[in-house]
């Protein structure tokens, strides 16, 4: 309760409402219970000294905390105003259009450590209107920040100086990270799988003076943007040093640029070294310019380019100096590229300056393979480790296996792996035999929906993979289901009438493109609609499912519309006509702030019988809808209970 003291575990305040707009003093420690899921925004300050820094953490036992928004554009997780000496450890924010940001009203602040926090679906913000969401369209994200993006951490303002993030994970976010400031490092961060239609396009870097970014992974950090896709985007950098990153996977999706690192325009004396560039659609480094003045004093030494520019955009090269508009105040560019190893493919070359009679470039002692072998002979850096965390599970039993795997190349030290694994979400407490083996059993509390992490760290890089774990109710099988947990993967579904179109927007700054949302991403399947009366998805066929009886179909899904019921409809295969009888409606929560399971009992149905062949899930049933829908998973279920028990189902968060 908030008329507790909230000084320590056993008078703990309920949520932030104590704490909001309070200023943090020097070794106070605003500490958040481990397993709790907070639905509102942090806001704080922080006057830490260099001896005794303030602090916003976690205490007990569990899961750690989860600052969990309500997936619309206005929402963020946490807004920290001003702040000196200020340690941030071991949170997760998700669901907003804003994550953990960090804003400098005014110069002279120093000292901030942002460290082992993780942010995921933070989107949204990109250009006016580019997102596609119909209910979004013509809002702003929160204001008061300084921050324009849907970034998952944000380090934003006048610029504040002393400014760390480290060991650090930030996935399917329009904007990975957003960092400005003065001595900045950025250590040990991974940055994958930001796949979000229309608005991400890649972190990005600005206005620092003095940085070093180093031991992180960059891997498909970028999608699908107007303006372009890159593994990251720098701008007014000086003084910037990136060693020992990886950039790699970046896709093609028709975009500009999708390449590894850009230099998107302005600053000076920055350095690239004993970086891995692979498989990216687009060139692993471009200096552009476009209108500002090119980087100049760039070195590009002792990195390692696999095969990049495989969609043949600017250059083809791997490394691109653009020069397309003649002008000497933007194509300035100067640098010195030097003892490189690269493969490249057919139509790429190594280096393709545009404007050679304007900038100044220098190469020297750079080396050509034949294989990837030969080039890891020659250059022997370290690689993230591998790992996986094995496939979604379904069953009712307690205790299972877990099947991770991990491998390494022994570098930096020939050292173990350390791995670990953890419960990111669930629904009770998860027991693990052995949570530093990749292999091991786990025992759950009860049923419910469960994501596992698993992280191995070779001391130096570390990468970490995700599991989902559905306990399902004793004497409960799952007969089919569809997870959507792998990335633009519909695993046979498709979307039919959803009303939307590609949307021009002719802002005149920020001009852009909104395309209709209908994809799987981060472990959903998104469906905008807009004025449709018929918006359905349909599954794949034929199914085969034999239905002896005690089925049940259940859906967990954020019904971000105004409908109050949904109906579902099948075909069988003795009966392949859609017809009125074969359907049942069932309720759902209009405009949900998040997920919610469905079990629609099928038993008593008219047609339920002999064999399934299609499904299909009305999301409009006959009055023109506009909203968007977020499906998690979709499953047909069986058992015992469901046969004797022919209601209509039950409905949970």
């Amino acid at each position: 309760s908030n008329v507790n003291a909230g000084t320590e575990p056993g008078s703990a305040w309920q949520d932030f409402a104590n704490i909001n707009g309070k200023t943090l003093g020097p070794g106070e420690k605003l500490l958040i219970r481990r397993g709790s899921v907070i639905n509102q925004e942090l806001t704080v300050s922080a006057a830490g000294t260099a001896e005794n820094w303030a602090e916003i953490g976690a205490y007990g036992d569990g899961p750690r905390p989860i600052i969990r928004r309500d997936w619309d554009i206005a929402d963020r997780c946490v807004l920290v105003r001003n702040p000196d000496y200020l340690l941030v450890r071991g949170l997760v924010v998700c669901y907003a259009a804003k994550g953990l940001v960090v804003t400098y009203t005014r110069g002279g602040h120093q000292g901030l450590l942002i460290e082992d926090c993780i942010a995921h679906h933070i989107e949204g913000l990109y250009r006016p209107n580019a997102h596609g969401i119909p209910e979004w369209r013509h809002r702003e994200g929160a204001a008061g920040d300084g921050l324009g993006s849907s970034a998952g951490i944000a380090i934003v303002g006048a610029g504040g100086k002393g400014l760390m993030m480290r060991d650090c994970e930030v996935f399917q976010n329009s904007w990975g990270f957003f960092v400005k400031g003065t001595d900045v490092v950025i250590d040990r961060v991974y940055c994958h799988d930001c796949t979000v239609r229309n608005t991400s396009p890649h972190p990005a870097v600005v206005r620092v003076r003095r940085c070093v970014m180093k031991n992180s992974v960059l891997d498909a950090s970028g999608w699908h943007a107007s303006a372009g896709t890159m593994g990251i985007m720098l701008v007014d950098i000086h003084g910037m040093i990136i060693r020992n990153c990886t950039f790699r996977n970046m896709p093609d999706v028709g975009n500009h640029d999708q390449g590894g690192i850009d230099f998107e325009a302005l600053g000076n004396g920055c350095l690239v070294e004993q970086c891995t560039f692979e498989n990216n659609a687009g060139a692993a480094i471009e200096v552009l310019g476009l209108k500002a003045p090119q980087v100049t004093n760039l070195e590009i030494r002792n990195n390692r380019f696999i095969k990049n520019n495989w969609a043949l955009r600017l250059g083809p090269a791997e490394v691109f100096i653009w020069g397309r508009r003649p002008d000497p105040s933007v194509c300035c560019s100067t640098g010195w590229i030097h003892d490189n190893g690269y493969i490249t493919l057919p139509g790429v070359e190594f280096y393709v300056n545009e404007a050679p009679a304007l900038t100044s470039w220098v190469l020297a002692n750079n080396s050509g393979y034949v294989t990837v072998k030969e080039l890891e002979q020659a250059m022997p850096f370290n690689r993230p480790p591998a790992v996986d965390a094995g496939q979604d599970l379904r069953t009712d039993l307690r205790t299972l296996r877990l099947e991770g795997r991990v491998g390494d190349d022994g570098r930096p030290n020939r050292e173990p792996l350390r791995i670990k694994w953890e419960v990111i979400e669930g629904t009770g407490q998860v027991t693990f035999d052995d949570e530093a083996s990749p292999e091991t059993n786990a025992t759950f509390a009860m049923p419910g929906d469960y994501l596992l992490r698993l992280v191995a760290d070779d001391g130096e890089l570390w990468l970490s993979d995700m599991v989902a774990i559905h306990i399902l109710p004793p004497g409960t099988s799952s007969v089919a289901a569809w997870e959507f947990n792998r990335s633009l993967d519909k695993e046979g579904w498709a979307e039919v009438n959803p009303g939307t179109r590609l949307q021009e927007w002719k802002n005149e700054i920020w001009p852009t493109r909104a395309h209709p949302v209908k994809y799987v991403a981060g472990g959903y399947f998104v469906l905008a609609i807009e004025e449709s009366s018929d918006a359905h998805l349909l599954s794949p066929a034929p199914l085969g499912i034999d239905l002896p009886g005690g089925e049940a179909i259940t859906l967990r899904f954020q019904n971000h519309t105004p409908a109050t019921t949904m109906r579902l409809a099948f075909t069988t295969e003795m009966d392949a006509a859609w017809d009125v009888a074969k359907t049942t409606t069932f309720p759902v929560v209009p405009n949900d702030n998040g997920p919610r399971t469905y079990t629609v009992n099928m038993t008593g149905v008219s047609g339920w019988t002999g064999r399934l062949h299609q499904l299909r899930v009305d999301v409009a049933t006959g009055k023109p809808l506009t909203g968007t829908c977020r499906f998690d998973y979709i499953r047909v279920e069986r058992s015992a209970a469901n046969a004797k028990r022919p209601t209509p189902g039950r409905v949970e968060r």
